[in-house]
């Protein structure tokens, strides 16, 4: 019986870690472009589709599919998107700010919801590294002190300097240990510690649905030159590790302020008003699986979905 249980184990662990995040994104944009489109309903099978075939799914995806079953009224959907809500850290009462479950709590699927949702929340509690967590916390922490310290004299030009130089090497010591950790356990994204809540840190907003402490610590490293480790992330983005648009937005900062040599036109969009033709960046936006410059335009007019933000 072991023997048995433990090839059940192994089945699945192949299983996730042969996932391919690429696909995932493939899924998500078809879901997405079927929005610019019109074609909500055909939206819903994309995302439903997409969500089947994989274990994680990014917390920011089932909010914004829950959004397209509530505009459609589809309570099947609906009810399908909220649990996978909860099982990837959304809370329910986070939720229940907004107007998409209003259709929803008029069915016979509220009350198994209500009955499920401890049952769901375990699992997303159970799959959060918390002691790596933990230290993420501390980390951003670290970083925003000193940042906080070196913008409050930053017209004291006794401590501006110093404080400046503070800042980069705490920075610096930051961005080695989200290496190692990532080649120990993985980036330290959504996958592996969760998403951010604000009783965390009062600088964190819980409507942002994502993991964004390490991104600011690498945000701030990459404001000036300092060594890059592309080749790692990218590997960590076929991993579901590291969400695309956050390695994008990292690639940018070294794009932009990192030395010459090493930006290999790692551009991903026109935040920094890059000399860069569009094709070149919607090249390198799809080999992260990105949306091109012009869909994310057309998806953001729409407006059927709220994202954190828009990449273009």
């Amino acid at each position: 019986m072991k023997l048995i249980l433990l090839l059940i184990t192994l089945f699945y662990s192949s299983i996730s870690f042969s996932q391919d995040y690429y696909e995932y994104y493939e899924g998500i944009n078809q879901a997405k472009i079927s929005l610019i489109e019109d074609k909500l309903e055909q939206s819903l099978n994309h995302y439903h589709r997409t969500f089947e075939q994989f274990d994680f799914v990014f917390a920011r995806d089932c909010f914004n599919a829950l959004e397209v079953a509530s505009k459609v009224g589809n309570q099947n959907q609906a009810d399908y998107f909220l649990r996978r809500c909860l099982k990837q850290g959304i809370e329910l009462s986070f939720l229940e700010r907004y107007s998409l479950l209003t259709a929803l709590k008029a069915t016979p699927f509220w009350t198994k919801i209500l009955s499920d949702k401890d049952s769901l929340r375990q699992i997303y509690l159970q799959n959060v590294n918390w002691e790596l967590r933990k230290e993420v916390i501390e980390m951003f922490t670290e970083d925003q002190e000193i940042r906080d310290l070196a913008d409050k004299n930053r017209f004291n030009i006794f401590k501006k300097k110093k404080l400046s130089q503070q800042f980069i090497e705490i920075d610096r010591k930051l961005v080695q240990r989200l290496i190692q950790i990532t080649e120990e356990y993985g980036f330290p994204g959504e996958k592996l510690i969760g998403i951010d809540h604000h009783t965390m840190h009062p600088k964190i907003e819980t409507k942002n649905l994502t993991a964004g402490m390490p991104i600011v610590i690498l945000i701030h490293n990459y404001s000036q030159p300092n060594q890059s480790f592309n080749s790692i992330f990218i590997d960590e983005i076929v991993k579901g590790n590291l969400f695309n648009a956050h390695f994008a937005t990292i690639a940018d900062f070294q794009y932009t302020f990192g030395n010459e040599e090493n930006n290999e036109h790692l551009c991903h969009s026109k935040m920094f008003r890059p000399e860069l033709a569009d094709e070149i960046i919607n090249e390198n936006r799809e080999q992260i699986k990105l949306l091109s410059i012009s869909n994310t335009w057309s998806l953001n007019r729409k407006k059927t979905i709220t994202p954190k933000y828009y990449l273009y």
